[in-house]
């Protein structure tokens, strides 16, 4: 991360995120050296957040249900990183069972990972350069957002002075999802089980795409709604800010993800 990406692109998109209402905590302070928000840094998921969500959200479970369905987020039985994703999306959107007896006899009970019917019931939290240990080599993606203690979404900051950022972020992204060359295990799959939007910024060039998306079908971001552009900057918006308000505005980011991720 060089000056330029970090103060015209990286800082910006933080602190556009924190107006959005996104919580924020710099990756040093969610790292097992200083924090019990992990204990490894091949730990990708902040599972006190991932275990209060739960009891949030369905305040029936009881602590035994709500550590099956913990270990089942945490640890699937999957044989690849594409088996893992989907199998990860079913889950956050289409709920878990377990069975418990809330009265009526013993019968199986829809858990919510995520509450789509109420986005205010949800923890949002941002952060940036949090390492994490890959097979080979660790990396450092330089915006997480996490929902619920789930990593959803990587944003990648490029300068807007290299000559074609996009593709420089695009490249990036696919390395650290182990995407370009699988064999040689380059970065760290298990950030990607979770990841439902993959971005690439740099101030004037913004595009999104998914973990099946090869580089061509990385998009731009049109439409800055709930907000209008002179709302976000007197009308002048540049890509990133419409991107960032477009996606990432809280209601927006889980409607795309309950309805609107292939």
């Amino acid at each position: 991360m060089n000056q330029d990406e970090f103060n015209k692109v990286e800082a910006p998109a933080i602190e556009q995120l924190q107006q959005l209402g996104w919580s924020y905590l710099p990756g040093a302070e969610l790292s097992p050296d200083t924090s019990n928000e992990r204990s490894y840094f091949r730990d990708v998921v902040l599972t006190q957040r991932l275990s209060a969500a739960i009891k949030r959200i369905n305040p029936w479970i009881s602590d035994e249900n709500c550590r099956k369905v913990m270990r089942e987020i945490t640890h699937p039985i999957v044989a690849t990183q594409t088996e893992a994703n989907h199998k990860l999306y079913q889950t956050l959107v289409n709920y878990q069972s377990v069975e418990q007896d809330l009265g009526k006899g013993r019968k199986g009970q829809t858990v919510k990972i995520i509450d789509f019917d109420h986005p205010e019931n949800n923890e949002y939290l941002c952060t940036n350069q949090f390492k994490i240990e890959g097979v080979n080599q660790n990396i450092i993606p330089d915006i997480i957002l996490f929902v619920n203690g789930l990593p959803i979404a990587v944003i990648e900051c490029k300068s807007p002075y290299i000559t074609n950022p996009s593709a420089e972020g695009i490249n990036q992204l696919r390395r650290y999802a182990n995407l370009r060359f699988p064999h040689e295990d380059e970065g760290a799959e298990k950030l990607f089980w979770y990841n439902q939007l993959m971005v690439t910024t740099a101030r004037d060039a913004a595009k999104v795409g998914t973990i099946s998306s090869s580089a061509q079908y990385y998009a731009d971001w049109k439409d800055a709604y709930p907000f209008t552009d002179t709302e976000l900057a007197d009308g002048d918006i540049n890509p990133q800010q419409r991107l960032i308000a477009g996606l990432f505005s809280r209601e927006n980011f889980l409607d795309i993800i309950q309805n609107f991720i292939p």
